[in-house]
């Protein structure tokens, strides 16, 4: 599935905000990561909240308003693509239960964008892809195979403490299958082994961290699961491209 993003926003609508009935000539997502909304394609209404998540093809009539507090904030992301194959099957609305995964993903495509270096645009589609794949996974959750599900149920319980100390044996116990089984299934559906999955959420974490916090790199490295704040520092440059220190230097200038 080849798609291509043209333009991403992050917004927290108020009071009186609207997007008076229009057409594009793209695809577009909207997330709504928290809040309540009202939306409309063609003549359906529909009421939006938090892991709600809107599909709008081109050509189609729709607008979006606010009608009560807490206003929403959301992510709308305007793409093509080459190939209708897939984009057929995405429904227009559809909210998902356990949207945490969604909000990690929006928020990762959203820095992303904001970013300006060469990887820039081939990380933005393959997050895209992403969000795409688990939305239309999440719709046949209840038909999924027995090994997707122990998969899943691996995620959850990394997602309740991803700074908790984790072995692969443990994992392993919990789902009941191989190790070569286990590690194959895991990279088929997050892209990627257990311990970088991990890392991943934890340097998350971290870099929300160094944002809204005065902590210490060396707390922060602790709280996130490194013993070593020099591995951190080398894993956090080496997914971000930025220090950690820098990173918090160029958040304090903005």
């Amino acid at each position: 599935m080849d798609v291509q993003i043209k333009h991403m926003i992050r917004r927290s609508t108020f009071d009186g905000w609207k997007i008076a009935p229009r057409y594009i000539n793209e695809y577009e997502i909207v997330y709504i990561a928290s809040g309540y909304g009202d939306i409309t394609i063609e003549e359906k209404h529909i009421q939006v909240s938090a892991g709600d998540m809107i599909f709008f093809r081109p050509g189609v009539k729709h607008s979006l308003w606010i009608t009560r507090k807490p206003y929403m904030v959301l992510y709308g992301v305007h793409f093509t693509c080459e190939s209708d194959e897939i984009i057929d099957d995405i429904p227009e609305h559809v909210h998902l239960e356990d949207h945490h995964f969604a909000d990690i993903l929006f928020k990762r495509l959203n820095d992303e964008y904001l970013q300006n270096n060469y990887l820039r645009r081939w990380k933005l589609n393959i997050i895209l892809q992403q969000i795409i794949c688990e939305h239309l996974t999440r719709l046949h959750t209840n038909t999924e195979p027995i090994s997707v599900m122990r998969i899943r149920k691996i995620l959850e319980y990394i997602h309740e403490d991803p700074c908790r100390e984790y072995t692969l044996n443990d994992m392993l116990e919990r789902v009941g299958i191989k190790k070569s089984v286990f590690l194959q299934n895991f990279r088929n559906i997050t892209g990627t082994t257990p311990l970088q999955y991990i890392t991943n959420l934890r340097l998350e974490l971290a870099r929300d961290l160094l944002s809204e916090t005065d902590l210490q790199i060396s707390q922060i490295s602790e709280r996130c699961g490194f013993d070593d704040p020099f591995y951190f520092s080398r894993c956090f440059k080496k997914n971000f491209s930025v220090s950690p220190r820098k990173y918090r230097e160029y958040k304090k200038c903005k």
